[in-house]
């Protein structure tokens, strides 16, 4: 599938529709919701490093007035465009974010098995270039500020968080809110997170909620032996770990008092180094093998190349606006190119990220040559036959 035909399943009507739901265009006599959004997704994915100077330069470009008729011979400040992104409607963006979901999770191959990772990113910048953020604790980064995204991620970026407030540093809030919030009424997706989560009355929560987690725990983790679970063998093999027990426990809370549901722990030794790592869950044996569980706990490394992925090759790192309203609709429109990006890469049988980016931008402006040629009166289909006989 042509990067053109996947930018075609949100369609302007959608971008229009959405407009008209949240007033997003009530204020504004040039930089429309959709046009901002365009902007933004045209930014995010041409230019590695883009910046407000970016997009004015891109709001003025030939190809892309020529795509949006509505420009005309408009021309903006970059000034005008970080104004605009203060105080637009980011409810907009979180819209058509959750159309993409929808919309690219259906023409992608279902996983085998559901499960979302879940994990946290932050960026930290000066409290003098931040006017949202809560401060780092400790240390000489007092004059630091901090924004916390919480990701919740399965073959696509399914669910996201953006928080700024103090009681967030933890995981054990952020992480919590972001996973009882997806989908509450799905109770077979299996929730995969670190240990970041170290509350057992959070442990207690997802248990009397029905929400299916696996996590890890430390090696000195207080825990009282109810029974043991049969192995198939003394020891279970995976290709990393040596598996010697498998047994459900009760851990204690940090005032000393046992949680009030049990769980699974997991015990095994990785092989090269003989390091002990302790696996929990609340899964029955009956529905997950001890050597399922680590080997699903494993995959929760996808989403840390994600968070790579998104800050070298999306800019997420760098905040082209520093308000609130700017944050959370940069959060979005990165989200979104990312979903392009990562359906086109899985539906291409494409590998790799940075390659994948390069062809999608190749792709597209091979289609946004033919839209210029069609408009200037030309024939499209000379363009396929020059770009073949042309040198590799």
């Amino acid at each position: 599938m042509e990067a053109a035909q996947l930018l075609a399943l949100l369609p302007d009507n959608i971008l229009e529709e959405f407009a008209l739901e949240t007033q997003v265009d009530k204020y504004t006599k040039k930089l429309y919701g959709e046009i901002i959004f365009k902007l933004l997704i045209h930014c995010i994915l041409s230019f590695k490093d883009n910046s407000l100077r970016t997009m004015e330069s891109a709001y003025e470009s030939v190809v892309f007035k020529l795509l949006n008729a509505e420009i005309k011979s408009e021309t903006i400040s970059f000034s005008s465009i970080s104004e605009r992104l203060s105080v637009i409607n980011p409810a907009y963006f979180e819209k058509l974010y959750n159309k993409c979901i929808e919309t690219y999770s259906a023409i992608l191959r279902p996983a085998k098995t559901e499960f979302i990772r879940f994990d946290s990113t932050i960026v930290a910048l000066s409290g003098k270039l931040l006017n949202v953020g809560y401060h780092i604790q400790g240390g000489g980064a007092a004059h630091l500020k901090q924004l916390k995204f919480t990701v919740g991620y399965s073959n696509l970026p399914v669910a996201i968080h953006f928080f700024n407030e103090q009681s967030y540093s933890s995981e054990n809030e952020a992480l919590k809110e972001g996973i009882l919030s997806h989908d509450k009424n799905n109770t077979s997706i299996i929730r995969i997170f670190d240990r970041g989560i170290t509350a057992r009355k959070t442990y207690d929560e997802f248990t009397e909620k029905e929400i299916p987690f696996i996590s890890r725990l430390s090696a000195k983790s207080k825990r009282d032996l109810i029974s043991y679970n049969t192995l198939p063998e003394m020891v279970v093999q995976t290709p990393t770990l040596h598996i010697y027990s498998d047994s459900w426990v009760y851990l204690y809370k940090a005032s000393g008092v046992k949680a009030d549901h049990p769980v699974r722990c997991i015990e095994a030794l990785i092989k090269t180094t003989g390091e002990t790592l302790l696996f929990v869950t609340n899964i029955e044996t009956e529905m997950l093998s001890a050597a399922d569980v680590t080997i699903f706990y494993k995959y929760r490394w996808e989403i840390e190349v994600f968070f790579k992925f998104i800050k070298q090759e999306l800019n997420f790192s760098h905040l082209i606006n520093r308000s609130e309203n700017g944050i959370k609709v940069m959060l979005y429109c990165t989200m979104i190119a990312a979903i392009l990006l990562l359906a086109y890469k899985e539906i291409n049988g494409l590998k790799g990220y940075k390659i994948m980016k390069q062809r999608f931008v190749n792709d597209l402006e091979k289609s946004l040559m033919k839209d210029i040629v069609i408009i200037c009166g030309g024939d499209p289909y000379k363009l396929d036959a020059i770009l073949k006989s042309a040198p590799e």
